[in-house]
């Protein structure tokens, strides 16, 4: 009811789907959280980008990075 209103004219069915395509797509690398910002990475967000790298590092068997670009 209410979709309508908002949806661009797409019936719900439609929208799931494009929900269902886009997750079929491969994921942006998680090292792209850390760029296109900032214009220069304050040292705060190396220091985030460098401990979310040693994490995958050590625990990547626990995430789906298949899932995700290189």
């Amino acid at each position: 009811r209410g979709w309508k209103s908002w949806n661009f004219g797409l019936e719900l069915p439609q929208v799931l789907e494009a929900f269902e395509q886009a997750e079929r797509e491969p994921k942006p690398p998680p090292h792209l959280l850390f760029s296109d910002v900032y214009l220069e990475m304050p040292p705060r967000l190396r220091r985030q980008r460098a401990e979310l790298q040693r994490h995958l590092e050590t625990y990547g068997e626990h995430y789906p990075l298949q899932q995700f670009q290189k």
